[in-house]
């Protein structure tokens, strides 16, 4: 028998978000540990072939599994040549017919999460009726799609009954933690947004020479001493780390994933998809 047409809403750090996942070709076993090997190596061949589709340079494979009643819960750990990006927990059914990520469980089962805003930056109303608390990676491309493409709409469109809180979740290591730094000592002369949407647009030069961080601080006019002095002392580490911890006591494994009025929502979505999560939580 046939998976047929899995929704897989993996997030690999660079946050894929969901995806479909074509027919697998699975017979069906007996509920045995050894049996369910043989679908879960069929179905990581298939998960490996969606991943380089997007990303080339991105694998995927197996850390754990456990049974968890009807499922297995399988531990998947996203990488590449620089290390782990995500690790990513997902029900597969020991008879190879159904499979959903852990965060598709977690949004049927659980209440909303009282998420805080810390002291973290933000757009739209103060006294907003819906609030975005967005866990995001300065290295993540989607978080960069989100950004640059339908963050300001919502902004634009919602602003005066929406608010949109940034939150750190630097998962690509201290590349990210150091651009998530540099975006707080920005912050601390007024510039923090035009440098947060400076750092997604131009994601792939920083990233790959980190002495950019000091330029775009020239660029957008800032102190640039008080600027150095700022961000070579470390100054915001505590700050990007706490914001990291949250996320993880929250349940966030990948980027981007926000929470809107405590609900949990992974991956990229585009605006089309964000204002009408927005519209139901109008009603």
């Amino acid at each position: 028998m046939a998976i047929a047409t899995l929704f897989v809403g993996f997030v690999v750090g660079i946050a894929m978000g969901a995806i479909l996942m074509p027919e697998i070709s699975m017979k069906a076993q007996n509920e045995t540990k050894e049996d369910f090997s043989k679908n879960l190596e069929k179905a990581m061949q298939e998960i490996n072939r969606l991943v380089k589709m997007r990303d080339p340079e991105v694998s995927a494979r197996v850390k754990n599994y456990t049974s968890a009643g009807e499922f297995f819960l399988v531990e998947i750990e996203f990488y590449d040549k620089n290390g782990t990006l995500a690790v990513e927990k997902y029900y597969l059914s020991a008879d190879g017919k159904k499979i959903a990520s852990s965060q598709a469980f977690m949004s049927l089962r659980l209440e909303k999460i009282e998420v805080s805003e810390d002291d973290d930056p933000w757009l739209g109303a103060k006294d907003a009726k819906v609030v975005i608390v967005e866990f995001s990676d300065y290295a993540c491309p989607y978080c960069a799609k989100f950004a640059l493409e339908v963050e300001k709409k919502v902004i634009e469109n919602y602003g005066n009954i929406t608010r949109l809180v940034f939150r750190d979740f630097p998962l690509h290591g201290e590349k990210s933690i150091k651009a998530a730094m540099a975006a707080n000592c920005a912050k601390e002369q007024g510039k923090f947004w035009e440098y947060h949407y400076l750092l997604f647009e131009r994601q792939n030069e920083w990233y790959g020479n980190l002495s950019k961080l000091y330029d775009y601080a020239t660029e957008l006019s800032l102190n640039v001493s008080s600027f150095k002095e700022c961000l070579d002392s470390e100054k915001y580490r505590s700050e990007v780390e706490k914001d990291f911890n949250d996320g993880l006591e929250y349940g966030v494994t990948g980027t981007p994933t926000f929470f809107i009025n405590g609900d949990v929502v992974v991956g990229y979505r585009s605006y089309e998809e964000f204002a009408r999560l927005i519209e139901e939580k109008l009603k």
